[in-house]
């Protein structure tokens, strides 16, 4: 190899080095322990922190110890626990499990309900995929009102079983509790997000 080629070589590898280095002061690694206790501290505000805490700790998805991260982490956490129950509830339908009369209605509306929910769910995360300063307020007003209207529908899923009896109410009223108290946290670190002004 010529000379002029290995010191441009040289050159080369220096100036990619010096670009990695950079990129780790820019974008420190987070130890697990610091995530651990970022969420836990997180999830403090919420009404149910250790469900809180074992859902975001189980996030597939990139997550940064920010503030707004945490939030489109736990709104996407529920809008996919809410597809899989309206998935499951579809599939007792399907497979015609034994069910009353009040029972098959409840079930109906919960389906519907669930749709609704993943509606205001995905505005939701629209929104925050979007965020700017100067609408910051606005936009977030939106989100705690799709959310809280998210929560009051599986509210109204639960009351069409309570006047029912049977296994199917068992198994949905389960699995729509778990739900509401994974929308009920993300709609808390929505409101303690928003109430930072976006600062």
């Amino acid at each position: 190899m010529a000379p002029s080629a290995i010191i441009l070589s040289v050159i080369v590898m220096t100036a990619i080095l010096a670009s990695g280095a950079a990129t780790k002061v820019l974008n420190p690694v987070h130890s697990d322990a610091q995530m651990a206790e970022f969420i836990r501290t997180s999830c403090n505000v919420t009404l149910y922190p250790q469900v809180c805490v074992s859902s975001l700790s189980s996030y597939a998805g990139p997550l940064k110890p920010k503030q707004s991260d945490l939030v489109n982490a736990a709104v996407q956490v529920s809008l996919v626990n809410t597809h899989n129950v309206s998935v499951w509830a579809a599939g007792l339908k399907t497979r015609r499990a034994t069910m009353s009369k009040r029972e098959k209605a409840a079930l109906k509306d919960c389906m519907e309900n669930f749709g609704t929910t993943m509606d205001q769910i995905h505005q939701s995360l629209a929104e925050l995929k979007h965020l700017r300063r100067n609408t910051f307020k606005i936009q977030m007003s939106n989100v705690e009102t799709w959310m809280s209207a998210a929560l009051t529908n599986e509210d109204s899923c639960l009351d069409g079983f309570q006047v029912a009896k049977g296994r199917v109410k068992a198994m949905v009223t389960g699995r729509v509790h778990y739900l509401s108290k994974l929308i009920s946290n993300a709609l808390a670190l929505v409101n303690t997000f928003a109430a930072t002004g976006g600062h």
